[in-house]
């Protein structure tokens, strides 16, 4: 598990929340004003993906 804080444009928040979510198996993820009151900060806490187990069939 990882932390992940992202300041961000506003317009690209969208985008950036589905990539996200495709990568990473997430908590929630938080939206909060960033300090210079035009972007957005975004919280979340991620768990890397579980690989997929191997491919064992064969076509021979």
């Amino acid at each position: 598990m990882f932390d992940i804080r992202i300041i961000c444009d506003p317009a690209d928040e969208p985008d950036i929340t589905r990539a996200l979510t495709v990568a990473f198996d997430c908590d929630p993820i938080e939206r909060r004003p960033a300090r210079d009151g035009y972007r957005v900060r975004l919280y979340t806490k991620a768990f890397h993906p579980d690989p997929t187990a191997p491919d064992t069939a064969s076509d021979a």
